[in-house]
């Protein structure tokens, strides 16, 4: 098994385009919030605004587009339009999940976007729980990225945290996927490639709210051209490392998923 440490990270990140314009370096879609779970979205669209690609837009309730503006001006939004009004053919990554809901409807959007779009697509949260059952939709590059409840309900038995290396290549045998099994030392396994395990983050970060920002984040970088794979790695690393600084600042039971956005402008590893 790999590790994703500094050197790994050095070795693997592009530099930026000098001569890039916003459209360079990619479009977001973020599908995400439902009534009371508003904040879900706010969070994923903001840490994906933050990490490097050149637009976003959240695919949000109604009662996120005055927070979501007031957070972040520069982000767009749709409401109310449905899945098939929108020219996916636009986005270069889109993440679907954090806050969605699990009803019907929310079950229309996940088949819609997983059989019409052709680009990385990022499933976490809500969506997880609503893929069981759709398996044979599931792509190459598509990014599961589930905890440890929800990898126990994908994989329709216990998850055992001492056997989390073997379960984790089990499935992307059964499975053609990238999957990101977050946790302490959060490891990320594909097809055909080294399984790798984290080498960043801290306890601090065991609050709601911190994988809505990994979502967004780890679908900016595929925004910006990485394969899934490296943008699942490079995300989890740079997420760990982000709420490494927040504690530097902060105590770890005051460290809030908000934090983690805010500590990457101090970190340029993808600059």
């Amino acid at each position: 098994m790999g590790r994703i440490d500094l050197n790994w990270i050095q070795a693997n990140v592009h530099p930026r385009r000098l001569d890039g314009h916003k459209k360079s370096f990619g479009h977001v879609l973020v599908i995400a919030g439902s009534e009371g779970k508003a904040g879900a979205a706010i969070l994923c669209a903001r840490a994906a605004l933050n990490n490097g690609c050149g637009m976003v837009t959240a695919m949000v309730p109604k009662e996120a587009v005055s927070i979501l503006l007031a957070e972040s001006p520069e982000l767009m939004y749709v409401t109310d339009k449905k899945i098939t009004a929108i020219d996916l053919t636009q986005f270069d990554c889109i993440a679907i999940g954090p806050g969605l809901g699990v009803h019907e409807a929310s079950k229309n959007i996940l088949i819609h976007v997983m059989t019409h779009y052709k680009g990385p697509l990022v499933i976490d949260a809500d969506a997880i729980t609503l893929i069981v059952g759709h398996w044979n939709l599931l792509q190459l590059n598509h990014i599961l990225t589930p905890h440890p409840g929800e990898f126990a309900r994908l994989q329709g038995f216990d998850y055992d945290p001492n056997e989390r290396e073997k379960q984790a290549k089990d499935f992307i045998k059964e499975n053609a996927v990238n999957l990101v099994l977050k946790g302490a030392h959060t490891i990320v396994a594909a097809p055909n490639e080294t399984l790798m395990t984290n080498t960043t983050g801290n306890d601090g970060m065991a609050t709601a709210g911190t994988g809505d920002v990994l979502t967004g984040m780890i679908a900016a970088l595929c925004a910006q051209g990485y394969a899934p794979y490296k943008a699942a790695c490079i995300g989890v690393y740079m997420h760990g490392l982000a709420g490494d600084i927040a504690v530097q600042k902060k105590s770890k039971a005051t460290l809030v998923a908000s934090d983690l956005i805010n500590s990457l402008s101090e970190i340029q590893l993808i600059d």
